[in-house]
């Protein structure tokens, strides 16, 4: 019954294992969506159970799980010979090659990063369960043909039996030869005569439809005029040989046509002998296997290439690796591995969709291979990450000179489809020995430098470097640490207090995040903040702190420390998100705060990312009450016009102007500046990073109507801070 429902699906059958709910929903309903029987399995065990009970067509399996993680799960389903043919794709929020690596020797045939993206999700999975279909098709034909000819092969060496007893017994049984007649004339195979000498008495249909020669035309011509002879030099003889020695062979040989083509075929040769044991005549049984090799020639390209680009795959890559190390040992010469990623790629597919994106993976891929020495190798690996395996000099002059076509090269617009599109690309560089003498060592290194390529502003290429290994193994120690730091409670909020510089009251204060991980120990924010919105992390530490703000505010009020109004800074990652507006909404009626207590602070890279999206998720934030201010303001590459239509209440100058503001005259106009600005938009300053009487002065004189820095107070835990409300005293003249 089950199995009736998941064929009403043509697309085919999909097990999701994910703990996540709200991706493993995601997922269910893309593929439901697309035509896809889907099953869910939240953990690992159910996973196992679920597969087992019924095997699905493709795995898509989550590796960081509760449990059993994904590895496990893979390992274990590759060891149930009913499931070690289903293909598995890990779905991973890392980026890590030793996790790709170990995902791969496990036995998993493709990734898929977090983030998803649906294009990405279906055409994976439409790819691997057609392949998986084709491969279970293939399998089962070649089956069918074998037991075809194994039938066959009975079936006439019993004929040839029988028709050696009718000649032995001189036609005594006419109603067997009829027989016999009727299964020659009927039989899909070819069949071919011959007397002692070789030379050909008769044929069957089967035999002029498969070679298109007429019966009449060979008879009495030499059997070996249909054979290839030029491409079986090594088998004929020893086929001659052991049918005179033994009365039989079979095997593979070729053929030729009436039209001069060769075709590979199935021969089985029996020997007729008399009474007396002399043979008489020869029995050839042939069939065409032309089809049954194409197939083969497909599962074997499959298996060795990339299905878009028909490049080499990782398997074939790591054969001309040893190749390619091999020879290069033997020369004195070393061997580098370049990792290129094509640019912002994602941005394609979105633009011109998926089609078009394929066109220029294929054309890229094209491009590459022209633009190699012959000899060089280039993969695939997936996505839009091509790879190059060269020999070269100790000076590596060929790679450089590589690398230079090749960003050069891909700068040059690609026209698909009548659009024309612009790509670059980032190339990372590992050189063995130095860097690796393993192909997963140099492509671990070489990924490595292709990080820092695009961390260098894309459109380059870099080498690897142990500082640079180091670098980004630190970034990995910070992501792991932080997916659990708000479950170990290692997130406090600190306070900086903002002054007012006519009052010298404090109106408020700034609330800053700080880490304290057991194993980094106290970790800057702008080394974590940025790596947590590189990997999803940011909108729930967002969160955390909107509701540590939101309770303390409450607890400060309890305590009859007045009405504190709070900034909470919004990252670029959270600000973006859908849920945000009404997560604020939600969390200030949760903890019965009014909005005058609540701002938020927003950079000018984050709204000018979507202005028009900008202004209406400002706009919602307005309508529940809280303040906005726009950070960093001068830093970035606001536009004027988008400015005054942002419903912003107070513009920062950012401590990068302050710094000089009373030595350089530069900063001191841009600073002026900023004031006047929002002065005439009814706006508020607030001058960030003061740390001397001077600046106080000079920006009091100007017109600056609130100030934060170190002159006043570094930022405190919430318990200094509320001694801080209960001094009141005037921070301004203290």
């Amino acid at each position: 019954m089950h199995r009736d429902l998941a064929q009403q699906h043509s697309k085919g059958e999909v097990l999701i294992v994910e703990d996540t709910p709200a991706s493993l929903k995601l997922l269910s309903d893309l593929l439901t969506d697309a035509g896809y029987y889907v099953r869910q399995a939240p953990n690992g065990e159910l996973a196992l159970w679920t597969a087992q009970s019924r095997p699905p067509e493709l795995i898509l399996l989550d590796i960081r799980m509760p449990g059993i993680d994904g590895f496990e799960v893979c390992r274990r389903l590759k060891a149930s010979p009913e499931l070690a043919q289903v293909p598995v794709i890990f779905l991973s929020a890392q980026h890590d090659t030793d996790d790709k690596v170990r995902g791969f020797a496990l036995g998993g045939v493709d990734f898929i990063a977090k983030p998803f993206h649906a294009e990405e999700i279906l055409a994976r999975a439409d790819a691997h369960v057609r392949l998986g279909r084709a491969q279970k098709a293939l399998a089962e034909e070649r089956a069918l043909l074998e037991q075809r000819v194994a039938e066959r092969t009975a079936e006439l060496a019993e004929l040839a039996g029988s028709l050696e007893q009718e000649v032995e017994r001189r036609r005594a049984n006419e109603e067997f030869l009829r027989l016999a007649s009727q299964v020659f004339e009927a039989t899909q195979d070819a069949i071919v005569i011959t007397d002692e000498r070789g030379a050909i008495v008769t044929t069957n249909p089967a035999f002029t439809r498969i070679s298109g020669y007429d019966g009449a035309e060979v008879a009495g011509q030499s059997v070996t005029m249909l054979q290839a002879s030029e491409l079986n030099a090594g088998a004929f003889p020893l086929l001659s040989q052991t049918v005179r020695t033994s009365g039989h062979w079979s095997g593979e040989i070729m053929a030729r046509r009436r039209n001069g083509e060769t075709y590979p075929g199935l021969l089985s040769i029996s020997s007729v002998k008399d009474a007396a044991g002399t043979v008489v005549n020869y029995v050839a049984v042939f069939m065409d296997i032309t089809e049954r090799k194409a197939e083969q020639h497909l599962i074997d390209f499959l298996s060795n290439h990339d299905a878009l680009t028909g490049l080499p795959n990782r398997l074939l890559a790591g054969e001309r690796f040893n190749h390619t190390m091999a020879a290069a040992k033997r020369e004195n010469q070393c061997v580098a591995v370049m990792c290129l990623d094509l640019d912002r790629f994602k941005s394609v597919n979105d633009s011109y969709g998926t089609q078009a994106g394929d066109k220029a993976l294929q054309m890229v891929a094209r491009f590459l291979s022209e633009t190699v020495r012959e000899g060089d190798t280039v993969t695939r690996q997936g996505g839009d990450e091509f790879q190059i395996i060269l020999q070269d000099d100790c000076l590596l002059t060929d790679t450089l000179v590589l690398a230079q076509k090749i960003l050069a090269g891909l700068r040059r617009e690609l026209r698909i489809d009548g659009q024309e599109i612009a790509l670059t690309s980032s190339i990372g560089i590992a050189v063995s020995p130095s860097d690796g003498s393993t192909l997963d060592e140099l492509v671990r290194n070489a990924d490595t430098a292709l990080y820092r390529a695009k961390e260098t502003g894309r459109d380059n290429y870099a080498f690897f470097t142990e500082r640079m290994d180091a670098e980004i193994r630190d970034k990995l120690a910070i992501q792991n640490q932080l997916r659990g730091a708000i479950a170990r409670d290692e997130f406090e909020v600190h306070y900086q207090p903002q002054m007012c510089l006519k009052t010298g009251v404090m109106l408020g204060a700034e609330a800053l995040l700080r880490w304290d991980n057991a194993v980094l120990g106290k970790v800057p924010p702008n080394r974590f903040i940025p790596l947590a919105e590189e990997y999803g992390l940011v909108n729930a530490i967002g969160e955390w702190v909107l509701e540590s703000v939101c309770a303390q505010i409450k607890v400060w009020q309890a305590q009859g420390l007045g009405s504190v109004k709070v900034a909470v800074n919004l990252a670029a990652g959270q600000f973006a998100h859908d849920n945000t507006v009404s997560f604020v909404e939600a969390t200030l009626r949760r903890f019965g705060i009014a909005p005058e207590f609540l701002g938020l602070e927003i950079t000018e890279g984050t709204v000018m990312g979507d202005p028009d999206k900008a202004v209406a998720a400002l706009r919602r934030l307005k309508d529940i009450g809280v303040s906005i201010s726009l950070d960093d303001f001068g830093t970035g590459y606001s536009s004027l016009g988008y400015l005054k239509r942002f419903p912003i209440d107070v513009l920062k100058i950012d401590k990068s102007f302050v710094d000089d503001v009373t030595t350089n005259a530069n900063d001191a106009a841009i600073a002026l500046s900023v004031i006047s600005l929002a002065h005439n938009l009814n706006m508020r300053v607030i001058a960030e990073g003061v740390e001397t009487r001077a600046q106080v002065d000079f920006l009091a004189e100007r017109g600056c109507d609130e100030m934060q820095g170190y002159y006043f107070s570094r930022p405190v835990n919430a318990e200094a801070f509320g001694a801080l409300l209960r001094e009141r005293r005037n921070l301004l003249t203290s």
